[in-house]
Parts: structure tokens; sequence; C-alpha cells
């Protein structure tokens, strides 16, 4: 008799959902080795193809700018690719300036926030592709939070003020649309205080459903200024963490990235502290690094703001096993889960041997424990 496995792959409108254990995911880097391990917990991933992945900070932390690295890295890699422009503030220039293609062979750039055509895009986008396909689309969505919906642009037209209390829904049915139709997303998102004092002190808007959907949620905290000696600017240091991870270990994977007013986003900075603690690089003198392939005899220290460079890391990553040491430090990698092998339904009907360490005086009663822990 044929198991529901096989079944399944029998029927042509299941055969493309059913699971494969074999199967590899293939991941678009996004341009910065602590965005990779925020993301996905390793330096060799990114966000996954096929899923929803999403960077929520506050304004001029360089999310936008970010999306912008993974799109460049998706048309490199083949993708069919589109921008999902609800803001209308897509930069043509900024975008060549990167090394992004922004003719219509190469880029789609949708510019409206309303929900029902983005919906209609999102069929169009995915019509006439099997799985691989569409795992292949990647879209970015700059952003979530400017979102309407028909039922608003209807009040605005008749001059009503009542707010629309169909958003939440709207957006929820959205996020599960761009969850089911296995393309590849990058949702650039905003975040809010939360007053209510208990919990996180930052949270993430745009309905439940966006956030559930997500394969990973990078937050990004706040930022600093990276200064020269002589205190001129050159850029900012954004700290970041891991909020909701499938990949990577959620909320305790803490890093920084710097974007740079002269070169965008640092592909090498974030990674120092980590490194110093594998021993790959170490100090031979206050404020100045050395790796350890280095020979101290032949080989200069360098000061903190010449290290992020290829010259520098990549050898590391190539030569040592620091790109294994952060994904066990970072995903679930070789972690021991400890599930119990008792069936306590089993342990409380009595269909197993009584557990003979338990015993239980005369004397006690359930109701003076109570009493006695009040």
């Amino acid at each position: 008799m044929a198991s529901i496995h096989d079944k399944f792959l029998k029927d042509k409108s299941l055969l493309e959902k059913v699971g494969d254990k074999n199967r590899k995911f293939e991941y678009i880097s996004t341009g910065c080795l602590a965005l990779n391990i925020l993301h996905s917990g390793k330096i060799k991933g990114g966000i996954r193809k096929g899923t929803i992945d999403q960077i929520s900070a506050d304004s001029s932390l360089g999310k936008s700018f970010i999306g912008l690295s993974i799109l460049k890295n998706a048309q490199k890699a083949g993708m069919d690719c589109i921008v999902f422009d609800t803001e209308k503030s897509f930069d043509y220039g900024w975008a060549e300036s990167i090394g992004i293609k922004t003719d219509k062979k190469n880029l789609a750039i949708l510019q409206t926030s309303n929900i029902t055509s983005l919906k209609k895009a999102l069929q169009i986008a995915k019509a006439g592709k099997d799985r691989s396909q569409r795992e292949n689309t990647f879209i970015l969505f700059d952003s979530w939070g400017t979102l309407i919906t028909d039922v608003l642009v209807k009040k605005a037209t008749e001059g009503s003020e009542t707010k629309d209390m169909s958003l939440p829904v709207w957006k929820n049915e959205l996020a599960n649309h761009l969850k089911e139709t296995d393309m590849t997303f990058y949702v650039v998102n905003h975040i809010y205080d939360n007053t209510g004092g208990i919990g996180d002190p930052l949270k993430v808007p745009g309905g439940k459903r966006l956030y559930f959907n997500s394969n990973s949620v990078v937050m990004c905290s706040g930022k600093s200024k990276d200064k020269k000696s002589d205190g001129f600017i050159k850029g900012h240091i954004i700290k970041a963490f891991n909020h909701k991870g499938r990949g990577a270990v959620e909320k305790s994977t803490k890093l920084t990235y710097r974007i740079k007013h002269d070169g965008g986003l640092d592909p090498w900075y974030g990674l120092l502290a980590d490194a110093l603690d594998h021993g790959c690089v170490y100090k031979p003198k206050l404020g100045y690094y050395l790796r350890s392939l280095d020979d101290e005899t032949k080989v200069k220290p360098l000061k903190e703001d010449a290290i992020y460079t290829p010259e520098f890391w990549v050898p590391v990553l190539q030569n040592t096993d620091f790109d294994e040491y952060l994904e066990m430090k970072y995903t679930f990698k070789d972690r021991k889960i400890d599930i119990s092998d008792d069936d306590v339904l089993e342990m409380i009907y009595n269909k197993t041997e009584t557990v003979d360490d338990v015993t239980i005086e005369e004397d006690y009663h359930e109701e003076d424990y109570h009493e006695e822990d009040e």
C-alpha cells in the first residue's frame, strides 16, 4: 500500500509542496557579514530563498540601503527582481551608483501602497512559474508601514475623517499572500516604542501575521557616530539583534554594522569581538591587532580603522575555523535539545512501571503546601 507521502507525490497540485529532507537551502548575502549572521546565524547565509525576511528600524539607520544591497546581490545571482516602492522614493541614480541594474529587463518597480494593487502584482509575478522559479524571484518591499486599503481611499474621496479599522486585517491578509507565493521577500519596516512598559521596549509594527510569517526579523535598536580622531563624522555604527529567527538564535544574536558616508554598507565591520574571543585575531598591544596567521616578526600590527578590509579578513575566513565557530555560536547547530522519552499519560495511568525515585510522605497535604506558599 502506498504511503501518504507517495500519494502526495502523485497529485500534481501537491507535488511541489511536498517536503524533502534532502533539500538544500540557498541564501542571498546582505553584503555585510554581521547582517548575514543576524538573519541566518552564519556568514555564508543571509536571507533564505523562498521566505520572508524583515528588517525593522527607525529612520536613518540604513535599512533601505541594506535592502538595496540585497537587491544588488539578487541580480548578481540571476534572480528576477522587483521593487514594491510603497514610499515612492526609489532613487535610480543612487541605485545605479552601487551597481544595481535599473533597466526594465533587469528590474521591475511598482510604486503603490494600495494593498489591492500589490496583491494583484503578486499574482502576476508568480504566474506560470514552478516553485524553484518562484523562489528565484526577489521582491524588495520598501516599506510595510505606508500600506493603505481601498476603504481608506474611499473615505478620503468622501471626505470622511474616520479611521480605517480594517487596515490590520488587510495587512495580515497581504502577509499571508506573500508567504503562499513561495517568492523571496525582504521587507523594510519601522519600529515604535512600547509605551506599555511590559516586554520589549521596541515593537515591530505592521500586523502580527507579517511577524509570524517572517523567517527572520532583525531589529535595530540605536546608532552612534563613527568619528575620526579629529572629530570628523565618517559614518554611523548601528546596534542590531535578531528579534526572530528560524536560523539564528533569537534575541541573543546582538551585533553591530556600519554605514560609511563615503562607501555605504561596510561588509567587514562587526565581527572583531567574536574574532578576539575565538583567537583568530589578537592584540599584541593596546589598540593594535594581528591575526593568528601573522608572523609578528614580519607583519606590522594594525590599528582598528585599518583592519576592516578584505585583505585582513578573507585569509582569516579561508584559513581558520572562525566561520564554524560563529555558526556554532549563533545557530542551533549541534545544540542538544532535551525531550523526555517518558510517556506521561502512561505514567499517570499506571501503564508503565512505577517511578522508584519519587516518594510522597503520608502527612503531606496539597492544600497545606499552597497555604505555606502564600
